[in-house]
């Protein structure tokens, strides 16, 4: 089964690929191509999600990445998603000197839920981290 390009929502996704099945890619945004993301055995895949990007006041960008159907073989793969509090507010906490916030508060609950009824369940507008963006 595969995923179609996204970040993920949270604050960090560990993840323990298949080690003899490759399917995972993350986007190489200078390029704009789509790099393979080997798996390796005994080893874990760190993302950080959507939150984190929020904390840090983007210093640190939640990486796109998909995952590709690979229909000749069986793939087994673990995600571990750490997620903020459900009832948290989330705004920018690394904020330099004279610069200003990018992100207006988001509570975690409506953010996790927005998200999912547009991107996951198909029954709304597809919401983004951008969409929360000071502009």
């Amino acid at each position: 089964m595969g995923v179609h390009h996204h970040t993920d929502a949270g604050a960090l996704t560990i993840l323990l690929q298949d080690d003899e099945v490759a399917s995972l890619q993350a986007f190489h945004r200078p390029s704009q191509t789509w790099t393979n993301v080997p798996p390796r055995k005994n080893t874990y895949t760190i993302n950080i999600g959507d939150m984190v990007q929020v904390w840090s006041n983007d210093q640190f960008v939640a990486p796109l990445h998909r995952v590709l159907a690979n229909g000749g073989a069986s793939r087994f793969s673990a995600p571990f998603f750490y997620n903020p509090w459900f009832k948290a507010q989330v705004e920018p906490i690394v904020v330099k000197s004279g610069d200003v916030a990018n992100y207006r508060p988001i509570s975690w609950h409506e953010f996790r839920l927005t998200h999912y009824r547009g991107n996951v369940s198909d029954r709304g507008k597809e919401i983004q981290i951008d969409d929360f963006k000071n502009h």
